[in-house]
C-alpha cells in the first residue's frame, strides 16, 4: 500500500514538474516565436486589415484568420467566433500590443489585440498535439512500469514473509518446522542457515530429553531397592519422611516418562468412547474421596473418544494443583464439565491467593515454579501442568490458565469432539 501511494506521489510530482517545465519553455522559447510571428502576420494583412490579403494567407498557410473590429467580424472561413466566448489560458504583453492564447469549442486561438481591432487566427490539430491522448502515454508507461517494479519488488521479497512465519511457528514449539524456500540467491541461504541453526537446536533438545529419559529409567530400579529398604525400617519420623522423598522422586520420574512418551512421534493414545461424567466421578471418588471436591457435570452422559488413562492422569494432577494452592478455611476446589457443538471443556476451580499475570505464560513449562524458594511440599516440582498440557494437546486440545491475585486460579482443557 505504501508503495502504491509513493508511487502516485511521484507521478504528481513529476507531471507538476513537466507542467511547470513547459511553462518555462514556453515563455522563454515558444512565446516569442508566436509573438514575432503574429506580428508578421498582422504586417502582411496590413494596417487597416486589408480582407483579400487576409483570405490569401488562410489559404496559403492553412490556417483560419478573423478580423473583429467595432463595426464588423469577417472570416475566412464560415465560422465566426465571438472575443467575449473565448477561454482565455495565457495572454502577455509585447510592445504595447496584447497577444493571447485562446479556447472555445475544441479550437485553440492565437490571438492579437492592437487598438479596437483583434485578429484571431486558428491554428489546426495545436489542440489534439498539445493535449491529446498521446499526452498522457508518458504516464501511462511510467506507471505501468511502477507496476512491474512493485511486483518485481514483491516478488523478489516474499521469501521474508515465509522466513517470518517459520520462525514464529518454530518460536512457538514446532521445533519439526522447517522453511522450503528453493532459491540460491543472500534471502535462499538464510532459509538453508536457518534450517541448519533448528536442526541442531531439536537435536540438543532430542539429547536432554533422551538424558532425562535415560536417567529416569536408570533411577527406577535403585529407587524401588530404597523404598523396600525403608519399609522395613521402624516406625519413626524420619521412616515416613524417607518414604515420602523416595514417592515423590517416582512420581516425577513417571511423569517424565509420561512426557517424553506424549511429546514423541508416537504418542501412542489409546482411544476409545467414555463418558466424560462418569470418567471425571471415578477419578474424584479414587482420588480425591475426602477432600470435598464439589464436582458440576451434566446430568446427561457426555461422550467423547479419548485416552481415559491420560485424562484420569490430566484431572488428578488438576486436582492435586487446586488442592496444594488452596488455603484452610478456603472453599473446596470446584470441577466443571461444560459440552458445546464441537468440544467438551473441563474446567478446575481453586479458590487460593491467585498468581501474578506475569507468570501464567510460563506456569504449562516444565520445571518452572513462581517461588523458586518454595519447597516440594507446597509449591511440587514444576511438571504438573505441564504434563496436563501434553495431555491436551495429544488430544488435539488446548489447556488455559487464568488467574487474579487474591481470587484464585482457573484452569481450562478444551478438548474437541472430533479428533
Amino acid at each position: 500500500m505504501l508503495f502504491i501511494v509513493m508511487a502516485i506521489v511521484f507521478v504528481i510530482l513529476l507531471s507538476n514538474a513537466i507542467r511547470h517545465a513547459f511553462q518555462g519553455h514556453f515563455r522563454q522559447h515558444i512565446r516569442p516565436h508566436i509573438t514575432q510571428y503574429l506580428e508578421y502576420v498582422t504586417t502582411d494583412i496590413g494596417t487597416p486589415p486589408d480582407r483579400n490579403r487576409a483570405q490569401q494567407l488562410a489559404d496559403r498557410l492553412n490556417i483560419e484568420i478573423q478580423i473583429i473590429d467595432r463595426e464588423n467580424h469577417w472570416s475566412s472561413s464560415d465560422r465566426l467566433t465571438a472575443l467575449e466566448d473565448l477561454e482565455v489560458e495565457r495572454e502577455f504583453i509585447v510592445n504595447g500590443k496584447r497577444f493571447s492564447y485562446a479556447e472555445y469549442g475544441g479550437h485553440h486561438y492565437l490571438t492579437v489585440h492592437d487598438g479596437d481591432t483583434s485578429l484571431l487566427l486558428n491554428v489546426p490539430n495545436l489542440r489534439d498535439q498539445r493535449r491529446g491522448f498521446r499526452g498522457w502515454i508518458p504516464i501511462l508507461i511510467l506507471l505501468l512500469l511502477l507496476l512491474i517494479l512493485y511486483y518485481a519488488t514483491r516478488r523478489l521479497f516474499a521469501p521474508l514473509e515465509i522466513i517470518k512465519q517459520g520462525v514464529h511457528t518454530f518460536g512457538s514449539g514446532d521445533v519439526d518446522h522447517r522453511i522450503m524456500i528453493k532459491r540460491r540467491d543472500e534471502l535462499g541461504e538464510l532459509a538453508n542457515s536457518f534450517n541448519s541453526m533448528a536442526e541442531d537446536i531439536k537435536q540438543m533438545l532430542d539429547a536432554k530429553n533422551q538424558l532425562l529419559l535415560a536417567i529416569s529409567h536408570e533411577l527406577r530400579s535403585p529407587l524401588t531397592r530404597a523404598r523396600l529398604a525403608a519399609e522395613m525400617l521402624h516406625e519413626d519420623d524420619k521412616k515416613a519422611q524417607i518414604i515420602q522423598d523416595i514417592k515423590l522422586m517416582e512420581a516425577l520420574i513417571n511423569d517424565l516418562i509420561e512426557s517424553e512418551r506424549l511429546t514423541s512421534r508416537h504418542r501412542g493414545l489409546q482411544l476409545s468412547p467414555h463418558n466424560m461424567v462418569i470418567l471425571l466421578a471415578g477419578t474424584i471418588a479414587d482420588y480425591f474421596n475426602q477432600a470435598g471436591i464439589r464436582a458440576h457435570v451434566p446430568s446427561t452422559e457426555v461422550k467423547l473418544d479419548v485416552d481415559a488413562a491420560r485424562i484420569q492422569l490430566l484431572v488428578k494432577n488438576l486436582l492435586d494443583n487446586a488442592l496444594r494452592h488452596s488455603p484452610k478455611g478456603s472453599p473446596a476446589p470446584e470441577i466443571q464439565l461444560e459440552t458445546y457443538e464441537h468440544s467438551v471443556v473441563i474446567t478446575v476451580v481453586d479458590h487460593g491467593e491467585g498468581v501474578d499475570p506475569k507468570h501464567l505464560p510460563y506456569l504449562a513449562e516444565p520445571f518452572y515454579r513462581v517461588d523458586r524458594a518454595r519447597q516440594r511440599d507446597t509449591g511440587g516440582y514444576g511438571l504438573g501442568l505441564y504434563l496436563c498440557k501434553m495431555i491436551a494437546e495429544a488430544h488435539h486440545g488446548q489447556l488455559a490458565i487464568e488467574s487474579r491475585i487474591g481470587k484464585g486460579t482457573r484452569v481450562i482443557v478444551k478438548l474437541p469432539t472430533c479428533l
